[in-house]
């Protein structure tokens, strides 16, 4: 290598040596990890955990601060929220306004926290979920606001802050303003709407939407302009009202002054009345002005007639010229032109608002803004009268106005809004004019009825018009989302009524709304009729959004209204906004914070300083909770009662060793702001482990209301959205869940929950109850977790760590406030000395003063002579003349004696431990005095059991049917009445082509039926698993209720599984074996019996003492002891019970006692409906195995048999035919007869075959246990 390359070589060296300076080599996994524990830090201290010792997270103690440095105490005035916000992010959380906002919204939430912090003025949220109102709005200046005035522009409402103003808000109330505020200029948006309605405003100006809820119910949600998106739907005001001017404006200020001798006064009109708005509306539509005339054109005679009149009665002295004039071009009119050249009187029309500007730049004079109803009528009419028109064809009638003037049309528009006309305003590109369009019966009903043409030509039309006028309802007039919400809850296909009826338009929603409410009541239980009476009332428009733009930066205006809501209306949009303060509780918590008592630290910018914690004489951790998400932790402390708070620890304070279950009896447990009742089973581990799930409940009680129990739910457990849990239940009720329930009403107002749950007529509100709270959230649970930072890191802690590390806190806060005292105390002390001195030697110092050059020299001369500090000879240079009074030298001497003994007590305090203990104790019972409420929350002491289905379903006694097919369904044994032997019976079932009821049997809700297959396997079904269906209803298949692939030919039900179980087969084959072999239920079944080329028919449970009855299809029965079957295992074939004949079959099996059967009678029943009774007694006792004897005498009239019973004559019995007909038959109606007959007729069956009977059960004491 060369020297030269060498050189070379060492020069890029040192290059690359220079540019590696600052380059750290990193493995790239570390440096994420490291960047992530930072980021996870940041989100833990400064975010997500409260800190232990004032119970507050930085955003929340910021707004605390922000609020009391702008001096919003809770006696003082509120203020916007937006001034809130922006001062918070402004000066100390420089983060989203909406995560600031929606942390001072939930600080004014009362169902939020147990002791809100802040006094919130307007819509605050609900325990619906709605959310809180924007926090502040503000629209541009040309904005028109409805008010006691008239419609007045936002921009010119007042020139000063303070005002007094009747406004219209929300749902047509009026309410007074009594601010006025101007914004300043700020970044605009404006939205217009499918209709043309526009509104420009602020970014977070709110509007009111409406959109639908997570079941598809119509809710209002307000919404930011800058959130707005194309296709939301904004509420018009349309509504005609009666809040109007109602006084005719007085025109004197309107009067030109006589400028010279050459002008003559001239007779003018002295207020604004109905002929001076029809001049002013004709002038508008077809009339000109300037310096020196005033011209009015129509081709109408009539109209110019008219304008001539009311003229000459305005203004007899101000002559008006006519002049005839021939069209101009072909297609044109002849016309008439008036002119009137009295100056005086033009100036008049002038300042009125007739201004000498080009048709593109006419606007309606200000002064029918602030008119009343019957001027702005006669005006609208003079100017319809000149530009409007009225069409019509098959296919569309309109009536319409049109104008060059873009601006004249838009405030047109607004105009007709007020009348409770909506228009459609478009541009019609081919003629270069603006126009306005009323479409639909409704509007041009309304424009008939309240402004009219004023001539006959128009009026005539426009009569006919509305006499021809089929189509009631409008294509774009209706409420979104409420049909197929409405249809959602009837059910598409289960309400033929609802399915094809329109109630969505107005028009129709007021014919049929309420037989749509009825009908989904029926099917839910909640009547929605105030919902649909509601939009009726209100009359909403609900145009949606289709042009969203940036509207640049214009100065803006808002106004504060006194109510709740702090809405109002501008441009027929719907606006509003929140204001707050502190509360009087939250001053606990800031108090001493200017006397050095907390550490400081710089802001974001290092512009301002402000406190890493409060004061916090109130214990906020625990009396309102704290909830958070950081990174890989989540604390969710409950709230408590603060009298429980304090007392816990003031017990800490008397015994610092105390166990900490003392502690837990002292502060019992959470107390919710919503109340409720909470389990105390996981309390002791919420407070010695710092963790627990807590149950909730909401609280309820039970009213009685002509003759049944309603439940009523009175409080909600924490968190729980209200409007949901309605909803809820609803959908519960929808989906046949709570077969109970009758009604569902939520009559919750003013703060109070009130939801009454009708129940039917004889039903356990036990029941419905326990399936609340195992089905809804009504029952609850808290997932607690005491994780908070203790000297800025994250800690689980327990109930007495908590307590100590507030009281340790508080301890260095007295101390420290003490010291502040003492060093100010000190230092007035160290002045009123040297006050003292001064006027112990005053003619001295009065000397001194006098014979010094200044103020400089006089102060070292005090020092020297009387040797004081430069503070106290600096007090005396500045002591008044007054002060030298003997009453003033009294009250030094007299505060020098009180700051001697103020500072021995301070010096006290700091001295003794005991001594700041016994002022916290103080400070805590002061506390409980000001603010302590009862607890809201009930502790339930026995805990809340786990919810078992047998808690959901009441014992009642039901109907099993199972068809041929495999459906099976349950019934209220009420559904059957008997009837006379030889009814018709009523439907039982509404049965497939070919299918029939093959079993009918009665049981409690909580018996287990044992289902029996045709193969010989047994299922387990718990009774009220089986859906509860109407008595039409054919029930639901056995295949969706048990992994099943087999016939279903017997069901029995059993309370206890104890003795034996009797198992018949076709083929007369009996087998018994012990119950204790199926008291485990499998989810895929056992096998029960062994089968060949045989099928199940029965099964019956026995002792062991009893005996057993065969009865076979031809009619033969068979009577033998159950000893004789001696018990077998499961997979067993079984012995003979009869001997067959040939072709025969056994149909069924009965037991019967020995010693019971002297009453006792065998029902036999056949398939044509034939039945009949005959005395167990009457059929001989053989063995086992024989042929039996004659049961019945079959014929082709009776039938053969199906079934048998054990009765008497307190029995009835059910009997089902294959077209599902059922009847129910006491015994007192079958006589008793002999074997060998062929009975009685029980039931008519044309065309029929019956397929089952089954006994209604009875009590031990022998009555049915359900009355027919």
């Amino acid at each position: 290598m060369s020297p030269e390359e060498k050189n070379e070589k060492k020069e890029e060296e040192k290059d690359d040596e220079e540019q590696g300076k600052g380059i750290i080599e990193a493995e790239i996994t570390t440096e994420m990890q490291k960047a992530y524990i930072d980021y996870a830090m940041s989100v833990i201290v400064a975010r997500a955990l409260p800190a232990v010792e004032d119970g507050l997270k930085p955003v929340h103690r910021r707004i605390l601060y922000a609020m009391n440095e702008l001096g919003l105490a809770h006696s003082k005035p509120t203020k916007k929220s937006a001034r809130v916000v922006g001062d918070v992010l402004g000066k100390y959380h420089p983060h989203g306004d909406i995560a600031v906002y929606d942390s001072l919204v939930r600080m004014a939430q009362d169902f939020s926290l147990r002791y809100p912090l802040i006094d919130g003025q307007g819509n605050f949220g609900s325990v619906d979920a709605d959310p809180a109102a924007a926090m502040r709005y503000c629209v541009t200046g040309d904005s028109l606001i409805v008010t006691e005035n008239g419609l007045e522009r936002m921009g010119n409402i007042s020139k000063k802050e303070d005002i007094n103003l009747k406004i219209l808000s929300k749902d047509k109330k009026v309410n007074n303003a009594s601010k006025w505020f101007d914004s300043g200029t700020h970044e605009t948006i404006r939205i217009t709407t499918n209709k043309g309605y526009f509104l420009t405003g602020t970014k977070n100006h709110p509007v009111l939407t409406i959109s639908k809820n997570d079941y598809g119910k119509p809710v209002f949600v307000w919404k930011l302009l800058e959130r707005a998106r194309e296709g939301d739907i904004v509420l018009i005001d349309r509504r005609e009202d009666g809040f109007w001017p109602e006084k005719e404006l007085e025109l004197i200020s309107f009067h030109p002054r006589i400028k010279n001798n050459h002008q003559h006064k001239r007779i003018l009109p002295l207020t604004l009345n109905k002929e001076l708005a029809f001049i002013l509306g004709a002038l508008i539509s077809e009339g000109s002005i300037t310096e020196n005339k005033i011209e009015f054109c129509n081709a109408d005679l009539e109209f110019i007639s008219q304008f001539e009149e009311k003229w000459k009665n305005l203004f007899p002295d101000s002559k008006l010229h006519r002049f005839s004039r021939k069209a101009s071009s072909y297609g044109k009119k002849d016309y008439f032109r008036l002119e009137c050249h009295c100056r005086l009187t033009v100036e008049f029309l002038r300042n009125l608002g007739i201004l000498p500007v080009k048709s593109a730049k006419k606007t309606i004079p200000e002064v029918i803004f602030k008119s009343p109803k019957h001027i702005f009528s006669s005006f609208l009419s003079a100017y319809f009268e000149g530009d409007g028109s009225i069409s019509f064809s098959r296919r569309m009638i309109e009536l319409s106005c049109c104008s060059i003037s873009d601006k004249l049309i838009k405030e047109m528009q607004i105009l007709l809004l007020r009348l409770g006309i909506d228009t459609f305003r478009r541009f019609d590109i081919s003629k270069g004019l603006y126009k306005l369009y009323l479409r639909g019966k409704r509007n041009i009903l309304r424009f008939y009825k309240e402004i009219n043409f004023s001539c006959q030509n128009k009026r005539k039309k426009l009569e006919f018009v509305l006499l021809n006028y089929k189509k009631e309802s409008s294509n774009t007039d209706y409420v979104p989302f409420i049909s197929d919400f409405i249809r959602d809850l009837a059910g598409y296909s289960g309400e033929e009524f609802v399915v094809k009826h329109n109630f969505d338009r107005y028009e129709n929603m007021s014919k049929n709304y309420q037989r749509v409410a009825s009908i989904v009541m029926q099917r839910t239980g909640i009547d929605y009729s105030s919902l649909f009476e509601y939009f009726l009332t209100y009359n909403y428009l609900f145009d949606p959004i289709v042009k969203i733009e940036d509207a640049g930066i214009q100065r803006v205006y808002s106004i504060k209204v006194e109510n709740s809501c702090h809405s109002f209306v501008s441009n027929g949009f719907i606006s509003h906004n929140t204001e707050c303060r502190l509360a009087e509780i939250s001053e606990e918590l800031l108090q001493d914070l200017e006397k050095d008592t907390v550490e400081w630290a710089p802001n974001f910018d290092n512009s301002l300083k402000e406190p890493l914690l409060l004061p916090a004489k109130l214990p906020n951790l625990l009396i309102n909770g704290s909830s958070g998400i950081a990174v890989g932790m989540t604390t969710n402390i409950p709230p408590h009662n603060l009298e429980n708070v304090a007392d816990s620890i003031i017990a800490l304070i008397n015994n610092p060793k105390v166990e900490i279950d003392k502690l837990i009896e002292i502060i019992r447990g959470p107390d919710f702001p919503t109340g409720g009742s909470i389990s105390a089973d996981e309390i002791p581990n919420l407070y010695k482990l710092g963790k627990a799930s807590i149950i909730m409940r909401g609280k309820t009680t039970t009213e009685e209301e002509k003759g049944r129990e309603n439940i009523i739910i009175t409080e909600i457990p924490y968190q729980v959205n209200k409007a949901t849990l309605v909803e809820a239940i609803a959908k519960l009720c929808q989906e046949k869940k709570l077969m109970d329930v009758s009604d569902i009403r939520d009559e919750s107002a003013k703060g109070k929950i009130r939801i009454v749950i009708e129940l039917k007529k004889g039903t356990n509100p036990k029941f419905t109850l326990n399936n609340l709270y195992h089905h809804t959230s009504l029952q609850t649970k808290f997932d607690a977790i005491m994780l908070a930072l203790v000297n800025g890191e994250p800690k689980i802690l327990n109930l007495k760590e908590i307590l100590e590390c507030y009281l340790n806190y508080r301890k260095t806060i007295v101390k420290k406030r003490t010291k502040f005292d003492l060093d100010e105390a000190e230092a007035r002390k160290h002045i009123v000395e040297g006050l003292l001195i001064a006027l112990k030697n005053l003619d001295e110092v009065v000397s001194l003063i006098k014979k010094s050059a200044n103020t400089t020299v006089a102060l070292e001369n005090l020092q020297d002579k009387f040797k004081l500090s430069q503070k106290q000879a600096q007090a005396i240079l500045e002591m008044r003349l007054s002060a030298l009074t003997a009453l003033e030298q009294d009250k030094l001497k007299d505060e020098n004696k009180k700051l001697e003994e103020r500072i021995k007590e301070l010096l006290k305090i700091l001295g003794s431990e005991q001594e700041i203990l016994d002022i916290i104790k103080k400070e805590l019972s002061e506390l409980k005095r000001k603010y302590a409420d009862t607890r809201r929350t009930t502790i339930l002491q026995r805990g809340v059991s786990e919810l078992v289905e047998k808690d959901l379903v009441a014992k009642k006694d039901v109907i099993i049917t199972i068809t041929s097919k495999g459906y099976v369904k349950r019934m209220d044994i009420k559904s059957y009445k008997e009837q006379k032997r030889g009814g018709k019976g009523v439907i039982g079932a509404d049965l497939a082509t070919g299918d029939f009821v093959r079993q009918m049997i009665t049981c409690s809700t909580h018996d287990t039926l044992l289902m029996f297959t045709s193969r010989g396997r047994l299922y387990w079904l718990k009774a009220y698993e089986i859906p509860e269906v109407a008595r039409f209803g054919k029930g639901k298949a056995v295949i969706n209720l048990l992994n099943i692939n087999d016939e279903i030919t017997a069901v029995m039900t059993v309370k206890k599984f104890e003795g034996s179980l009797v198992m018949v087969t076709q083929k007369g084959i009996i087998k018994r074996v012990n119950m204790s072999m199926f008291s485990n239920p499998r989810k895929g079944g056992v096998n029960a019996i062994n089968l060949k080329e045989d099928k199940l028919i029965g099964v019956e449970l026995i002792e062991g003492k009893e005996e057993i009855i065969l009865a076979t299809k031809e009619g033969n029965a068979i009577r033998f002891k159950a000893e004789e079957v001696r018990e077998m295992g499961r997979n067993a074939y079984g012995v003979t019970g009869i001997k067959l004949e040939k072709d025969d079959i056994v149909v069924g099996v009965a037991i019967v006692i020995p010693e019971k059967t002297k009453d006792l009678t065998i029902l036999t029943v056949t398939e044509n409906g034939f039945g009949k009774r005959t005395l167990v007694d009457e059929y001989r006792l053989t063995g086992r195995a024989c042929k039996g004897v004659i049961n019945i005498n079959t014929s082709d009239r009776n039938g053969k048999v199906i079934g048998i019973e054990i009765v008497d004559d307190k029995d009835s019995v059910i009997v089902t035919t294959a077209k599902g007909i059922v009847i129910r038959v006491s015994m007192k109606d079958i006589r008793e007869m002999g074997r060998n007959t062929q009975g009685v007729k029980i039931i008519k069956t044309i065309g029929d075959k019956v397929t089952s009977i089954t006994k209604v059960q009875r009590d031990e004491e022998g009555e049915e246990v359900a009355e027919a």
